[in-house]
């Protein structure tokens, strides 16, 4: 099968030619990796080894990816040939010359049906992390797959951070998880939704909900404070920035991965007394919600992919799209294929 790998941190993918690794267990369903989107943080970082953990060169890219059910093993009950699950990759080589950043841009892959699991009694560290693999209904468009990965997990942040009717939000970054927070802030009724980013993505973000767009280099245009604050970057400084808009009592949330370990927060830089949210996301717990938005058009695909579609033969194309920025997530068709094997 072909397969998108990266064989180090310089930047560069190549398509190549692998062989498909055997199904892990008998719970494992045999899928056709169907379409994939690039995520211009994580997926990026692997290329430019940015991630503020180590990564196992070479890899297999990809961690945006639904695929189509084409057989199943002998103990799945939950899942059947034809299905769409989200969030699919293939296995690591059986001889360990590669290995997956998730694994989603391969022609073949699988997922495994964790809720026989459970239901047999196997123990839980062997099913709870596949509770990801979740069918998609036939009545949503399979190229509109990929993105219940980042509208799943941003669903359930934005939730947990206590975002609803009401509340006063200010977004840091222009990027797809920044645009996924607007889009679900306004479907639970916030009252603000301001993005501090990059002038050029000012109307789609109005256009998923924000009520203001301020560019990230005239700051000093904010006059408000704000009771939730989602930095999307993490930069070193990128929260630091942002500290005199909070209210008093807000909640500041972290969600970008840039600097990681080199944050950098001034309490001098506000009078407000304020809490930094040390929680995280659960995504599979919003996946029945997305199906629903995506349903009445609360979240609209070409927002994030635009309408050009690749495939693997264009994908250095692709690549060059998120470096210029000129889309926020390239969606990549990677295998598409109908009937059983």
């Amino acid at each position: 099968m072909r397969a998108i790998l990266v064989d180090r941190p310089d930047g560069t993918a190549t398509v190549r030619e692998i062989d498909e690794a055997p199904l892990p267990t008998e719970y494992d369903c045999r899928v056709a990796i169907e379409y994939g989107t690039i995520c211009a943080g994580t997926d990026n970082h692997i290329l430019h080894g940015r991630l503020p953990w180590e990564m196992p060169y070479p890899l297999v890219l990809g961690h945006e990816s639904v695929g189509r059910v084409v057989s199943v093993g002998a103990k799945v009950r939950n899942q059947k040939v034809g299905d769409l699950v989200a969030r699919v990759g293939c296995a690591p080589a059986a001889d360990k010359s590669w290995d997956i950043g998730w694994g989603g841009f391969a022609e073949f892959g699988f997922c495994r049906d964790w809720r026989a699991m459970e239901a047999d009694g196997v123990a839980k560290s062997e099913w709870d992390a596949y509770r990801i693999n979740q069918v998609i209904p036939a009545d949503i468009p399979a190229e509109s797959g990929p993105l219940f990965i980042t509208l799943r997990e941003t669903l359930s942040y934005t939730k947990r951070l206590g975002i609803g009717e009401g509340t006063k939000l200010l977004i840091v970054g222009s990027g797809g998880n920044a645009l996924a927070f607007v889009a679900h802030a306004k479907r639970l009724g916030a009252a603000q939704i301001v993005v501090i980013g990059s002038a050029a993505r000012e109307d789609v973000f109005r256009e998923a909900g924000a009520t203001g767009y301020v560019n990230y280099k005239a700051l000093s245009e904010i006059t408000e404070r704000f009771d939730r604050v989602i930095d999307t970057v993490g930069k070193e400084s990128s929260s630091d920035d942002i500290l005199p808009f909070l209210a008093d009592g807000a909640t500041l949330g972290i969600y970008g991965l840039d600097d990681w370990e080199k944050l950098v927060l001034r309490p001098a830089r506000t009078t407000a007394t304020f809490t930094i949210y040390q929680g995280s996301y659960d995504e599979p717990e919003t996946h029945d919600e997305i199906v629903e938005g995506l349903r009445e058009g609360i979240y609209q695909r070409t927002w994030w992919t635009g309408e050009a579609i690749f495939t693997l033969n264009t994908f250095e194309q692709a690549l060059a799209a998120i470096e210029s920025r000129e889309l926020i997530k390239p969606l990549i068709r990677i295998n598409v294929v109908s009937g059983a094997a």
